[in-house]
């Protein structure tokens, strides 16, 4: 049964919805985002990696940072782990900031890994924002925002794309971040605007929060679906991105986070028209519920 769900019924799964198909999605250069909204980016003063060229192992880390309430925490978690230490790119999610705090976390935590950033609020959040981050030892350019549309009760959730330029390569990422209460049908017409229009080459990565369970009217977990048929999201979600010609090198890394007890596959890291290898994961990282993810990408 589980099969037959996963293949030939998964087209039916995206007969009705609700996600708000009528809402403009397009990509967005956050130079001409001002206000509340507003983009933070910096360098780095650390010299300039040695010169990767094709064939080279760029890692790519994933990470939901719970809200990164403590980026000196949050550093010093990464520095400890021999995996991720020396990372060549992080795609960061739920990084917020305060402007009583005097810099938003994504510039503190950068200059904490001494890493270029950029941080991209994606809603007002009490009396700062809540957002994505892209934290890189090579240079952050070309970096859009788009608005991801809105699901029934939902908040509002955003992807941004940029190049990651190494040497005379250009990593073109997409990160996002998808909404909790919602249906396998619901999750991809939310996760499909930032990806359907993807470069050939390119990777995908954040926490789209495929969770095992029915949600009823956005609000109400129901049961893990995994005890009736095999519908789990994160399989699901996983065929579909091979549908669309990608790699899904952490499909079998497990739990990346743990909830009241609950451990479930919620984070992701998709690529296309790349050699990619294993997906890992490492749960003795700490300073969030959420655990960080990886691959090696072979530079074209």
């Amino acid at each position: 049964m589980g099969l037959l769900i996963r293949g030939a019924l998964l087209p039916l799964l995206l007969v009705g919805c609700g996600v708000d198909l009528g809402a403009t999605t397009e990509w967005v250069d956050i130079e001409s985002v001002t206000g509340e909204l507003a983009p933070d980016r910096g360098g780095t003063t650390r010299a300039l990696p040695v010169p990767m060229t094709s064939g080279d192992v760029f890692r790519v880390v994933s990470f939901n940072v719970e809200m990164g309430g403590d980026p000196v925490l949050l550093a010093n978690e990464i520095r400890g782990n021999a995996a991720i230490a020396d990372a060549a790119l992080f795609m960061i999610q739920e990084e917020e900031s305060y402007p009583d705090e005097g810099a938003t976390r994504a510039r503190r935590l950068a200059q904490q890994l001494d890493l270029g950033y950029v941080y991209v609020p994606g809603r007002v959040k009490k009396t700062g924002t809540h957002g994505l981050a892209l934290m890189s030892r090579f240079p952050i350019e070309n970096v859009d925002v788009m608005a991801l549309p809105l699901t029934d009760g939902g908040q509002q959730r955003i992807a941004i794309s940029a190049d990651i330029v190494v040497g005379e390569v250009r990593l073109h990422v997409v990160n996002v971040h998808l909404e909790t209460h919602i249906n396998i049908t619901d999750r991809i017409l939310h996760f499909r605007p930032a990806i359907i229009d993807a470069p050939e080459q390119v990777i995908v990565a954040g926490d789209v929060n495929t969770n095992p369970y029915l949600w009823e009217e956005g609000a109400v977990p129901l049961v893990p679906t995994a005890q009736i048929v095999d519908t789990d999201q994160a399989p699901l979600l996983d065929d579909y991105m091979r549908a669309l010609g990608f790699a899904t090198p952490t499909a079998d890394v497990g739990p990346t986070e743990r909830m009241l007890g609950v451990e479930s596959r919620l984070d992701a890291i998709y690529t296309r028209g790349l050699v990619v290898g294993k997906g890992f994961v490492d749960r003795t990282v700490g300073g969030s519920d959420h655990w960080p993810i990886w691959v090696d990408v072979t530079l074209p």
